[in-house]
């Protein structure tokens, strides 16, 4: 889901796991497990299997539902929630097939929203087979502490801005704290030791790459700043920031990490954490998080610029990490100015045309262009 396909990135990642959350380091290997092979089943290309494009969104469903899900399904950690995240994790390799086959005319991906579609199917499944509706708790559970700031971000929105400016400053070391987080936050797992492996990984992958994740992280847990009201303890703890960290990153990875791009991904960051900000209050009376809808929606809208008639960024076909996008890009924009004929080569004066045509043929069109010139 972060875009860095390494091997030892990965390795970071999955660490960064068990050391936040044995459970959820569990729970991403069942699901890679589970993935690969409903991945073979569906025949999926090997390309994508071998880099994890088939199965990351089975991974996160099962990450989101061990972390997230039993302080708010009425079901706690036992065998049968464990046959829900392995159902989950088969029913996602469908659905990402077929979402991916859907929007294959337009050739853009359908990033996590197959995580989305089946987190959501998942938890409200669990919740009636619990006999919870509506905001309704278990009256048993111990309330996660991620997913109580989350829901209650509603009413942190529909507060009255002014008691913001009475109530203590913001603690600006914890809202550093919290763009870090936010790296933890996109596995269920918030703990800065998470978050620093998880960095770690993404910086072996590209620093450059880290460099718009973290300023994506940042743009949305400012945003959330302003959004919120004191005590911020939803920013502080990286939730402001996932969503946005996606988005910049997603942005710079899928188009040429150009000016035009980086503003783009500024821009997109905003706009995730915009729609995070507006659709909290549709999803929190259904006790669903917003999990990481405002980042799809936000890339998508962004990236498909890119396949507008004449298009101000470009997309990248055969993707590698950005460093080399950026390097191969303006190579072929250099070759494009070039020449096709040496420049110490010079059209005699008083070629004939007949022989000035014979050049032609060697030389390219731009010889006919520099034969006319000297000929005037």
């Amino acid at each position: 889901v972060a875009f860095a396909n390494n091997p030892v990135t990965g390795l970071f990642i999955v660490a960064g796991m068990f050391a936040s959350n044995a459970l959820v380091g569990w729970a991403c290997l069942l699901a890679g497990i589970l993935g690969v092979i409903f991945s073979k089943v569906l025949k999926q290309p090997e390309i994508l299997i071998n880099d994890g494009v088939s199965i990351f969104n089975g991974i996160l469903v099962a990450c989101i539902g061990v972390a997230v899900f039993p302080s708010i399904s009425g079901h706690d950690l036992g065998s049968i929630f464990w046959l829900y995240i392995a159902l989950a994790v088969c029913i996602t390799a469908y659905i990402d097939k077929g979402l991916n086959a859907l929007m294959a005319s337009s050739t853009l991906p359908a990033f996590s929203l197959p995580f989305n579609l089946t987190a959501a199917i998942l938890l409200l499944t669990m919740r009636s087979h619990a006999g919870l509706e509506g905001r309704q708790m278990p009256i048993t559970s111990t309330f996660s502490a991620n997913l109580t700031l989350e829901l209650n971000i509603t009413e942190a929105l529909e507060s009255n801005l002014t008691a913001a400016l009475k109530a203590p400053d913001v603690e600006w070391s914890k809202v550093f704290e919290g763009t870090l987080l936010a790296a933890g936050q996109i596995y269920g797992v918030g703990t800065i030791d998470a978050s620093i492996l998880i960095y770690l990984g993404f910086f072996f992958y590209s620093p450059l790459l880290t460099v718009f994740f973290y300023f994506g992280s940042l743009i949305g847990t400012l945003i959330g700043v302003v959004a919120c009201i004191p005590p911020y303890t939803e920013v502080y703890m990286g939730l402001w920031g996932y969503n946005s960290l996606l988005t910049a990153g997603g942005i710079a990875f899928f188009m040429v990490p150009t000016p035009s791009v980086t503003l783009a991904s500024v821009v997109g960051a905003a706009l995730a954490a915009g729609v995070q900000a507006a659709t909290m209050h549709l999803f929190s009376p259904a006790t669903v998080p917003v999990f990481s809808y405002p980042f799809n929606v936000a890339t998508l809208l962004i990236v498909a610029i890119s396949k507008t008639p004449n298009p101000p960024f470009h997309w990248i076909e055969e993707r590698t990490y950005p460093e080399k996008h950026i390097i191969l890009h303006y190579r072929k924009q250099k070759a494009r100015k070039c020449i096709p004929i040496r420049c110490d080569m010079q059209l005699p004066f008083h070629a004939s045309v007949r022989d000035s045509m014979k050049l032609t043929r060697i030389w390219g069109v731009r010889g006919v262009e520099l034969f006319s010139e000297s000929t005037i």
